[in-house]
């Protein structure tokens, strides 16, 4: 049953891509959208990366070294 269920988790999520972050990402609006609360979101070490997904309303967590912290 636990692998039913992470398979259709999966779908739902790359549905829910195709349908509202992909035409997003090859429009992006000029304004960050407000942050959709169901979705779990992304860890990313790139600016451009962040940059996008913040924009169409993805949470996003930036990772970066130590280095750039101090």
């Amino acid at each position: 049953i636990a692998q039913l269920q992470h398979k259709l988790l999966n779908i739902h999520a790359l549905l829910d891509y195709i349908e509202f972050v992909h035409p997003l990402l090859r429009t992006p609006p000029s304004c960050p959208l407000s942050i959709n609360g169901n979705w779990m979101g992304c860890f990313t070490k790139s600016m451009e990366v962040c940059e996008a997904l913040y924009f169409v309303g993805v949470p996003i967590w930036l990772v970066h070294s130590k280095a750039y912290s101090e």
